[in-house]
């Protein structure tokens, strides 16, 4: 290992003790989402590449993407909008030893860079609250979590922005106990390179709605700088359906609610499809 390389890791690893954070745990970021009236971006290792000058596996590296996703991170003029980021950069306390690994291997350059972005006197939500199950250790907490965040759209009407692949809630009971859902589906990769037919589809539905969700990848964090600008609750859930089945699929009982969403009533959901060259109203 070269010398240089060896004094990045070692500045990294100890400003780990010397220049923590203000970054809420996973209780207390779902808590505060659900007493007070914010909407939510989310950063993570993912969203931190792209501002670095590289790719993720769904999305290409853009320069207007990278340079929307760093002004979101170090501006506080959204007083609508908080701010997710992975509780990681302060500790993996409670993850797997695999988890563990993972994000220390990404603090040992990543950390310098969240605290240059981030500073040291703002206050962040975790932005793994939607990883609320597979990355842990002991998952006594999970269903509690589950159970919590269901409550954002709790007899709500709801507006979901995902990817062609995701199929939020489909096959499960996770938004079983909202009102009325409905969809607007995007590229399931370089979902930014269609974001102006997205951010122009979701503000002219988002006034019959209580509350948007969106999964997008780093496209979301942008969208829920724009849309929560124009006075709209807009919460970036990321990958919570995929931690919500992995937790039935191993034996949690999917009983937080009772309507199960199928392909059929999916369908019937979908108001517009938009691809990477057109928009269609369905």
């Amino acid at each position: 290992m070269k010398i240089t390389t060896t004094l990045v890791y070692k500045f990294n690893r100890l400003l780990k003790y010397i220049s923590s954070l203000n970054i809420m745990d996973t209780s207390k970021s779902i808590d505060f989402l659900l007493n007070n009236n914010c909407s939510l971006a989310r950063y993570g290792d993912g969203e931190l590449n792209i501002m670095m000058g590289g790719d993720i596996h769904f999305q290409k590296y853009d320069i207007g993407l990278s340079e929307r996703l760093k002004k979101i991170l170090v501006s506080s003029d959204n007083s609508y909008l908080e701010i997710g980021i992975p509780l990681a950069i302060n500790t993996v306390k409670g993850y797997r030893k695999e988890v563990q690994d993972f994000w220390n291997m990404n603090m040992d350059t990543g950390r310098v860079h969240w605290i240059r972005f981030c500073g040291r006197k703002r206050s962040f939500l975790n932005a793994s609250l939607t990883r609320c199950y597979i990355d842990y250790e002991e998952k006594n907490m999970s269903r509690l979590w589950f159970k919590s965040l269901t409550k954002l759209w709790e007899r709500k009407n709801i507006l979901i922005v995902e990817g062609q692949n995701s199929k939020l809630g489909v096959n499960n009971s996770l938004f079983s106990n909202a009102n009325n859902i409905n969809r607007i589906i995007c590229p399931s990769e370089n979902a930014w390179s269609a974001y102006e037919s997205i951010i122009l589809a979701v503000l002219k539905s988002a006034k019959n709605y209580d509350l948007i969700l969106a999964s997008l990848g780093p496209t979301a964090t942008v969208l829920a700088d724009d849309v929560s600008r124009k006075g709209y609750r807009i919460v970036d859930i990321g990958h919570l359906n995929l931690e919500y089945n992995k937790f039935i699929e191993e034996g949690g009982l999917d009983n937080l609610n009772r309507t199960i969403i199928n392909e059929s009533m999916y369908k019937e959901q979908i108001i517009m499809l938009i691809n990477a060259d057109k928009s269609e109203v369905l």
